[in-house]
């Protein structure tokens, strides 16, 4: 939705690193485990079949769609259909709908159940202009009400769960007024967005409104903002008291978060960062999966920011932006990733250091 991703990385937190957590599965229905609590974010223009079978297969216990128009998947849109198009291996697979009207969400919902989602979760974060300006996305934070009868409608259509996705707020930090209504509404869980739509992606997320809304509500809460590593996740179970973490601009180029998150919850030793190979390795399937999706031409297009961030802030970056415009068969595309991993050659581990499970 317009939102230059590739400028976004996630601030680091420093101090001490927390110690283990003790955190199990998260149940949120009869058909709905995720196992382990840690989720996959949804993205504009991010998260769709390739990008989120990589991020199940390294350990993601959830993975959700971008967001889909409510009307558009009622009236059989073709871009919104493909915008969802779950696939049979990635279950547990969320579908997030934006929207306003209770009734259209409800019949989308609807939908969405049909087409094979284990849960239907509801924009209330996106903090775009182009989004808030017509009432959808974060501008339901001043809505309370609203929020209520939205999460009500779709409750009553569905078997699946319906959760949200929400920030602290708009201006200030009013979440807790609409975890209220959500949770009147018949809200299963909420993802709450330590950072209010006026904070946009700035600074450091806010994790004393996570906190004070585990407090305040009974349904399951998960956490968001900054967790880009193992222990940045620590950080947010220990500080919030949260019941799983959800991962966004970590992830970008990063798939690997999750089996280090993963392996930490478990009680094991994380895992050491890929090396060049593993490394080509998945880039190169993440390529052919988008290729199977998608088509030769519009791989070659959309796969350009991946590669970006898969080699972010290393000299095989600058060495595919040289390349950018001239990436237009398959070959073109390999022979960048060759050049930047070849590029990178000699350098340590990109990323941060592994460390033993407890340090």
């Amino acid at each position: 939705m317009g939102i230059p991703f590739e400028q976004l990385k996630p601030p680091k937190w420093g101090g001490e690193v927390p110690g283990p957590v003790d955190c199990g599965p998260l149940q949120l229905g009869a058909n709905c485990v995720i196992d382990p609590p840690v989720i996959c974010s949804p993205m504009a223009a991010v998260t769709n079949a390739p990008f989120r079978k990589l991020c199940r297969r390294m350990g993601a216990g959830l993975v959700i769609t971008e967001m889909v128009s409510d009307r558009g998947l009622v009236h059989g849109s073709e871009r919104s259909m493909a915008m969802v198009d779950l696939q049979p291996d990635e279950a547990p697979v969320g579908v997030q709908l934006f929207g306003k009207d209770p009734r259209m969400m409800a019949r989308a919902a609807r939908v969405a159940e049909q087409m094979g989602a284990d849960l239907v979760d509801v924009n209330m974060g996106c903090p775009m202009r182009k989004v808030v300006s017509s009432g959808h996305g974060a501008a339901l934070l001043r809505q309370p009400e609203r929020v209520q009868d939205i999460f009500a409608a779709m409750s009553e259509a569905v078997d699946i769960p319906v959760t949200g996705k929400t920030r602290a707020g708009w201006e200030q930090t009013d979440a807790i007024a609409v975890a209220e209504a959500m949770q009147e509404g018949g809200a299963a869980a909420l993802t709450i967005h330590g950072r209010t739509r006026g904070e946009m992606y700035d600074g450091h997320a806010d994790l004393a409104i996570i906190a004070r809304l585990v407090k305040s509500v009974d349904m399951a809460v998960i956490g968001n903002g900054d967790v880009c590593d193992w222990t940045s996740a620590r950080r947010m179970f220990h500080t919030t008291g949260c019941d799983g973490v959800m991962v966004a601009r970590g992830a970008l180029g990063n798939p690997w978060v999750f089996r280090e998150i993963r392996a930490d919850l478990a009680g094991e030793p994380i895992p050491e960062r890929p090396t060049s190979d593993e490394r080509r390795a998945l880039i190169w399937e993440h390529v052919e999966t988008y290729v199977a999706s998608f088509g030769v031409d519009q791989t070659c297009r959309e796969i350009r920011k991946h590669l970006l961030w898969y080699f972010r802030d290393t000299p095989g970056e600058k060495v595919l932006r040289r390349r950018l415009s001239t990436m237009t068969t398959l070959r073109d595309v390999e022979a960048g990733i060759d050049a930047a991993v070849e590029a990178n050659a000699g350098l340590h581990q990109i990323g941060a250091k592994s460390h033993p499970r407890g340090r």
